[in-house]
């Protein structure tokens, strides 16, 4: 399954595939899945400018992942999961990563 359609999948139904909607079980999902995955050069490519971005966007100069700056940014696990999809939905429409 290509990142961006199971991303919208989990989105649209989250308990499916994490029990509960939280930046942190999604961040150890997708940790899951990609370790599942071979020679996944696309993948690689997809997380590694999603990190860029979202380290340009929150101007963090640090080696906090991509969940960590949400989460820090959140309230709680649910706004950073909301947050980290409304996050995603900008970086499709303004970034060239494909």
């Amino acid at each position: 399954m290509e990142i961006l359609t199971l991303l919208d999948a989990i989105k649209k139904r989250p308990s499916m595939y994490l029990g509960a909607a939280s930046v942190v079980r999604l961040k150890s999902f997708l940790d899951g899945y990609y370790f599942s995955l071979e020679n996944s050069e696309k993948e690689d490519e997809f997380w590694e400018n999603f990190q860029k971005w979202i380290s340009r966007k929150f101007n963090i100069n640090t080696s906090q992942n991509w969940m960590q700056i949400i989460l820090f940014f959140s309230n709680d696990e649910l706004e950073g999961f909301k947050l980290f999809f409304k996050l995603l939905d900008e970086f499709k429409l303004h970034e060239v990563w494909r």
